[in-house]
């Protein structure tokens, strides 16, 4: 079978980054430090890794409560605290807009060792990452919500399957960058859909994303995954300045 337009472009990118890696030295995206390429292609050397903001977990469950909507999550969680203009900001740009894909699955791999360390045994039936809307999947190649959810499945107990299919977009929505809180839910409710509701019934799903902010959109994302019977955690790269 052929490979699809889409499957061409991601290898292709990620071919043109492999190859820009061996031209230009890789370097830390905090302090600028020249890294080995043995450095599991995590580009933070280990001082500035260890120095990134972690996000408690009273603050994710804060957050959530002040949503309007009830919050669909049985448990939340954060790695870090997003700082603008930050490392963690640097990180989660790379992930989304320079074609970082195996990025996605290192930092997944990061958020789902710190889940585990906290919540030890807990077992899911799916991985979900919150989808994409059509036209910006075909504009960026990939999905970086995907990409955090293949490593964090690899940390978890059982590595459960990450289950694209199960969470769909509805109708495209505006970004949500300018839009008040107010108008956040509005432009997201009703957005995403669970297109198979019997493989979700009685299963716990994982939804992972890379940032909370509001919360409008994860919400959106979980409330058709919960209706459908699932009980939903939540997985985040960070939780957005306040």
């Amino acid at each position: 079978m052929a490979a699809s337009p889409s499957a061409l472009r991601t290898a292709a990118r990620a071919l043109a980054h492999a190859a820009a890696s061996f031209v230009y030295p890789s370097l830390c995206l905090g302090c600028d430090a020249r890294l080995h390429r043995d450095a599991g292609r995590l580009p933070l050397c280990p001082a500035c890794l260890r120095r990134l903001p972690r996000a408690g977990a009273e603050a994710v469950h804060a957050r959530l409560a002040r949503f309007p909507i009830p919050s669909p999550f049985e448990t939340a969680f954060a790695l870090w605290t997003f700082d603008a203009g930050g490392t963690v900001q640097r990180l989660q740009h790379a992930l989304k807009y320079h074609d970082r894909l195996t990025l996605g699955v290192v930092l997944g791999r990061l958020i789902g060792q710190a889940f585990v360390e906290l919540r030890p045994g807990e077992r899911y039936d799916a991985v979900i990452p919150v989808p994409l809307a059509k036209v910006r999947r075909l504009e960026r190649g990939y999905n970086q919500s995907t990409q955090l959810a293949l490593g964090m499945a690899e940390m978890l107990p059982g590595r459960p399957p990450v289950r694209e299919e199960l969470l769909r977009r509805a109708r495209p929505t505006r970004s949500q960058t300018s839009l008040s809180r107010p108008r956040r839910w509005a432009n997201v409710e009703g957005a995403f859909v669970a297109p198979d509701p019997t493989a979700l019934s009685g299963r716990r799903a994982l939804l992972v994303d890379d940032v909370l902010t509001t919360g409008a959109t994860l919400t959106a994302a979980a409330l058709p995954l919960r209706d459908a019977g699932a009980k939903v955690d939540l997985a985040v790269l960070a939780l957005a300045s306040d």
